[in-house]
C-alpha cells in the first residue's frame, strides 16, 4: 500500500505538467517487447519481421502476418524462422508459433487517446534443444495507450504474461511495462526512446532497460526499423540489438471493407 501511495504521489504531479493533447499521433516502431497502440486497417494485410540479438548469447527472429478483420480488430499469425540459444547441442532451430488477437477500443478522436488490448498465445513448436525449448504454452495479455502532445507522442504499455513452467504444473506470472516517447524527424522517419522493465515475482527477478530506435519508410508501404536496448541493472542483458521491417500490402479483403459482396 505504501508503494502504491508513493507511485501515485509521483505520477499525479507529473501528469499535471503534460501539455494539452494535440497534434498528430506518432506510434512507436515494432521494436519493443509490446507493440504500441495501433492496429492494421480494416480489410488490410501487413507483414512484419523482427530479429533481436544478444551478441554472443542468443538470437531470435519473428515473422508475422497481420490481418484487419473488421473495425479496430486485428488477427495475426507468427512464427520464429530462426532461434539460437547459444552454444550446445540442438541450440539452433525454429522458434515458437504465436496466435494474436488485438482490438482498438479508443481511436484517438475528439482528444481521446489511442488504446488497444491484445491477447497472444505462444505455442511450443520450437525444435531447439533443452536450452531453447520448454514445451509449454504461454499466454500474454497487453494493453497500450498513446496520445500526442504537440510534436511528441507518449505511449505506455502493460503486459501480463502467464507462462507455462516445464518443471511443475504451476504458471509463472510475469509483468512487463514500457513507457516510450516517439516523434517524427521527417515525413519518412519516426524515432523513439523508451524505458522498460520485466518483473517475475516468484523469482524476485526484475530487469530494467533503456534505449531507443527509429523507423524509416523507404518506399510506399515498406518501413525498415532498428533499435538498441541497454540493460540498466545486473539482471538484464548488457545490450540487445533489434532489427525489423513492416510491409503494408493494402486492402485485400473487400467483403470486410463493407463493399456488400
Amino acid at each position: 500500500m505504501r508503494k502504491r501511495a508513493l507511485l501515485t504521489a509521483l505520477l499525479l504531479p507529473a501528469c499535471s505538467y503534460l501539455p494539452q493533447a494535440h497534434g498528430d499521433f506518432v506510434n512507436t516502431p515494432y521494436i519493443s517487447r509490446t507493440v504500441g497502440a495501433g492496429v492494421v486497417g480494416e480489410g488490410e494485410l501487413e507483414v512484419e519481421g523482427l530479429a533481436d540479438i544478444d551478441p554472443g548469447e542468443k538470437a531470435k527472429s519473428t515473422l508475422k502476418v497481420n490481418a484487419g478483420l473488421g473495425p479496430g480488430l486485428e488477427f495475426a499469425l507468427g512464427f520464429g524462422p530462426y532461434y539460437s540459444a547459444g552454444s550446445g547441442p540442438d541450440s539452433h532451430g525454429v522458434g515458437d508459433v504465436t496466435v494474436t488477437a488485438k482490438y482498438k477500443y479508443a481511436d484517438g478522436t475528439q482528444g481521446r487517446p489511442h488504446g488497444i488490448v491484445e491477447l497472444e498465445t505462444r505455442l511450443p513448436t520450437s525444435d531447439t534443444g533443452p536450452s531453447g525449448r520448454k514445451g509449454e504454452t504461454d499466454a500474454l495479455v497487453a494493453t497500450s495507450l498513446g496520445q500526442a502532445f504537440g510534436d511528441y507522442s507518449l505511449v505506455g504499455t502493460y503486459e501480463l504474461g502467464l507462462l507455462g513452467d516445464d518443471s511443475s504444473d504451476s504458471v509463472v506470472i510475469e509483468h512487463a511495462g514500457v513507457l516510450a516517447v516517439s516523434f517524427r524527424l521527417s515525413p519518412e522517419v519516426r524515432a523513439f526512446t523508451e524505458a522498460s522493465m520485466v518483473h517475475e515475482p516468484r523469482a524476485s527477478h526484475t530487469e530494467w532497460f533503456g534505449g531507443g530506435g527509429a523507423g524509416w519508410t523507404v518506399s510506399d508501404g515498406l518501413e525498415l526499423q532498428g533499435a538498441v536496448q541497454f540493460g540498466l541493472n545486473d539482471e538484464a542483458p548488457d545490450y540487445l540489438l533489434v532489427f525489423g521491417f513492416a510491409y503494408e500490402l493494402g486492402p485485400v479483403f473487400p467483403v470486410m471493407r463493407g463493399s456488400g459482396l
